[in-house]
């Protein structure tokens, strides 16, 4: 709706006090037009409020476009909205209102996800039943849950989004623009595992252990989760679950966790 004459309210109520129309021309100080006009509409419609319509009419979102744009979604809902309103030769905010506003539609990314065979799919099914089976018997209670961490000195940051804010290119080098990316940075292994009782201590792997992924995992589960299940090891038997990393699925990891653990969930 088309705002309002200051005025219109002003001439109404002086219009009601039967005020003659050229008297309230003199006393406001309105054109003649403004004056009649209000009180030609006053009579026909009761109000002094404006009519609808009466605002300047779309001619970018328009029905026959946004018919247009929902079709062109239908058919194809991966679009660019720029590319979009390029090819209808139409701004992009005018493109962002139509599919916003009119359509409700929301832009979403595009995800990376795993599609998973129906092999796959049915056999997660199978140990996710026989996991579930355990919980009968309280055993998800006495399941340790193992992982380790390779933690680097090298600094990590992203590309589009870490910004440095300098007036000259020489002071923003000053202030950390640029980060040194080592082909082989200093790390350290950081080895632990929890159950339902508590948690080991961190273990921070040394160096000569990590030989290859198939030696380095049953030494940490020799220094570390061996000595930590012995001490309640005659109360109950200790189950281990890990995930499914290389290091973990290794034919030596695995022997060392079923001799010594009598409940280990192997990789199969």
């Amino acid at each position: 709706m088309a705002p309002l004459n200051p005025h219109r309210s002003s001439i109404l109520h002086l219009f009601k006090a039967r005020v003659a129309p050229v008297d309230i021309i003199k006393r406001l100080g309105v054109p003649s037009r403004t004056v009649y006009d209000s009180i030609s509409r006053f009579k026909k419609l009761g109000t002094f409020l404006g009519r609808w319509g009466r605002r300047r009419k779309a001619t970018v979102v328009t029905p026959d476009r946004i018919k247009a744009v929902k079709e062109r979604t239908r058919r194809n809902s991966v679009r660019s909205i720029r590319k979009m309103a390029k090819d209808m030769k139409i701004s992009r905010s005018s493109m962002g209102r139509i599919l916003k506003d009119k359509l409700k539609l929301t832009c979403y990314h595009v995800r990376k996800a795993a599609i998973l065979s129906v092999a796959t799919t049915k056999k997660r099914l199978e140990i996710s039943i026989k996991l579930l089976q355990r919980t009968r018997t309280e055993e998800h209670l006495v399941t340790v849950f193992s992982d380790e961490k390779l933690i680097t000195v090298q600094a990590e940051f992203n590309l589009q989004n870490h910004r440095v804010l300098a007036k000259t290119s020489d002071e923003a080098f000053g202030n950390g623009r640029t980060i040194h990316q080592a082909s082989h940075p200093a790390s350290v292994m950081v080895f632990g595992a929890e159950s339902a009782d508590g948690k080991t201590p961190l273990l921070f792997v040394d160096q000569e252990v990590k030989i290859n992924k198939e030696v380095y995992i049953s030494e940490i589960l020799k220094k570390t989760l061996l000595p930590w299940t012995q001490k309640d090891f005659n109360r109950r038997h200790w189950m281990l679950q890990e995930d499914g990393a290389p290091a973990h699925a290794a034919k030596l990891s695995q022997q060392w966790s079923e001799t010594h653990l009598p409940a280990f969930i192997p990789k199969d």
